[in-house]
């Protein structure tokens, strides 16, 4: 689909019809998904919000499986809350590796990553961000 893009002077631009936001429950994966949010009201997409929970953790699968369902569960009703369309999705298994897998079931046409930028030139990303970037087949918007 094509949309006439405000920011662009009226310009037809692509759309993107879903957006991928893959949340931690850190405060960066909420700041992206408020910026999904912005975005999917301008261009009228559905946001995926999907969670990865570590199997490497030490916390039980049930610990974790709450926290995440919470987590993802609060993201959902914002979303809604802001009368945009969401699906979710969560999985159990590595998030560095799962990530391309979760990318291709959502059928996104986008990824929005929050990032925490370290300090470091040696290692300015986090190990998650690198995978995504080196395996997902989308544009990927990094929000830091």
């Amino acid at each position: 689909r094509k949309v006439k893009n405000k920011i662009l002077d009226g310009v037809d631009c692509v759309m993107f019809e879903k957006i991928l936001v893959p949340i931690d429950g850190s405060e960066i994966s909420k700041k992206a998904v408020s910026k999904a949010v912005e975005m999917a009201k301008e261009l009228g997409s559905t946001i995926v919000v999907a969670n990865i929970m570590n199997q490497k953790n030490s916390f039980s699968f049930d610990m974790q499986d709450d926290e995440s369902r919470d987590f993802v569960s609060a993201m959902v009703d914002y979303i809604k809350g802001e009368d945009v369309a969401v699906e979710s999705m969560i999985l159990f298994g590595s998030p560095e590796f799962d990530i391309e897998k979760v990318a291709r079931k959502s059928e996104a046409d986008v990824m929005l990553l929050g990032c925490n930028v370290k300090e470091s030139l040696d290692d300015p990303i986090g190990s998650f961000t690198k995978a995504s970037i080196r395996h997902v087949k989308l544009p990927i918007i990094l929000i830091k």
